[in-house]
């Protein structure tokens, strides 16, 4: 992903992934020419890489503020002196600042939960900054989920955000209360390969391949995707009652309810609002516009 973005025109990228042995060889390329920050995650992190490095780059040390996935306590000060002194032993290494990811808000439903998380998240981060800030005045707080970014209106402490898929949203977003489902700026286009209108039901050439096996619970139900109609160009909002409800490989079934779809044909195009966005324009490799021209998409 970094290469694609320096491909295009970056030339200041942070990896906030933490790094791998495997990807040395590729930074050290990216950093000859454009400003590379890599993220580590633990003093063991670190130290799988400390010695593969041979351009200069910035590190960000992760701090977990609850999400519980990798990162190092922001309390755990004797861990992150550990991985301090390693940075600055390496004449590589600039130390650029701690980099958090809030994953824990993908779990909340509505703006209050939400909120608490980030609150949370901001007073454990206002204490790790003024801890280090004396002896590293320059250092970031990179901060970023979709959730908070799109809800909360107070960052303080916080030097930079990384807003995650709020270019896109998607159903996952809508029921946290990021977005609207209005606002949700990508939808999977599928024929309809068959129905069985007397059962409420439709199977369209949409399936995991298409959309991942991602989804959520809705109205008791596992949900893999909301059906909207679908003119050519633009989609409508979401049909009450309508949803991806089962997938295999290739296939998708839509259950719907109210005879709202019950006159729509084989052939004919539905589109689906994905429950994850990323993962299904990942799948896809593809991105049309209302137009139909194609847009370029990243390929890991």
């Amino acid at each position: 992903m970094a290469e694609y973005f320096a491909g295009v025109g970056w030339d200041d990228i942070t990896i906030a992934f933490p790094f791998v042995p495997q990807w040395a060889e590729a930074v050290n390329r990216l950093a000859k020419d454009i400003s590379v920050n890599i993220t580590f995650s633990s003093a063991q992190n670190l130290l799988a890489s400390y010695n593969l490095i041979n351009e200069f780059v910035g590190v960000f040390i992760e701090v977990d503020v609850g999400y519980g996935r990798t990162g190092v306590q922001p309390e755990n000060t004797r861990e992150i002196a550990l991985m301090l002194n390693l940075i600055k032993t390496n004449e590589k290494f600039t130390f650029k600042g701690f980099l958090v990811h809030a994953g824990q808000s993908y779990g909340a439903s509505g703006k209050e939960q939400v909120l608490k998380i980030h609150n949370r998240a901001l007073t454990q981060l206002i204490k790790l900054k003024s801890f280090w800030k004396e002896q590293y005045p320059n250092l970031v707080v990179s901060y970023g989920d979709t959730p908070t970014c799109s809800i909360a209106d107070e960052f303080w402490g916080v030097d930079e955000i990384r807003p995650g898929n709020f270019i896109f949203y998607d159903v996952m977003q809508s029921k946290i209360g990021s977005c609207k489902p209005s606002q949700i700026a990508v939808a999977l286009i599928c024929p309809v390969v068959d129905s069985a209108h007397e059962q409420g039901k439709i199977v369209v050439h949409g399936g995991a391949v298409h959309l991942s096996k991602e989804r959520i619970k809705l109205d008791g139900a596992d949900c893999y995707g909301l059906v909207c109609r679908f003119d050519g160009k633009t989609w409508s909002e979401p049909i009450p009652g309508a949803m991806v409800t089962a997938l295999s490989q290739e296939h998708g079934t839509i259950s719907y309810v109210e005879n709202s779809l019950n006159t729509i044909k084989p052939g004919e195009l539905l589109a689906i609002l994905p429950i994850h966005s990323c993962l299904t324009v990942d799948c896809m490799g593809a991105i049309f516009d209302s137009e139909l021209n194609q847009l370029d998409v990243m390929r890991k």
